[in-house]
């Protein structure tokens, strides 16, 4: 797992998120981004994620390469 309060910036979790809300597409990519919203909003600083977990919300933020999406 990875420590989000050991991967400076913290504000670089919340960039991720922001970025990949805005650039989901699919209903997985949607809910996805949401789950880890929520998982921020409950546990705050002391939030983590998994290294696919942190891979996703990379792919979805950066608008492309994900495997859902239609090419």
């Amino acid at each position: 797992m990875i420590d989000l309060n050991d991967d400076p910036p913290t504000c670089t979790w919340k960039g991720l998120l922001a970025a990949a809300t805005d650039n989901a597409a699919t209903d997985f990519e949607i809910e996805f981004c949401d789950s880890l919203r929520q998982k921020l909003e409950r546990f705050g600083a002391r939030a983590q994620l998994t290294e696919a977990q942190f891979h996703k919300l990379t792919c979805i933020a950066q608008a492309g390469g994900f495997w859902e999406r239609d090419q």
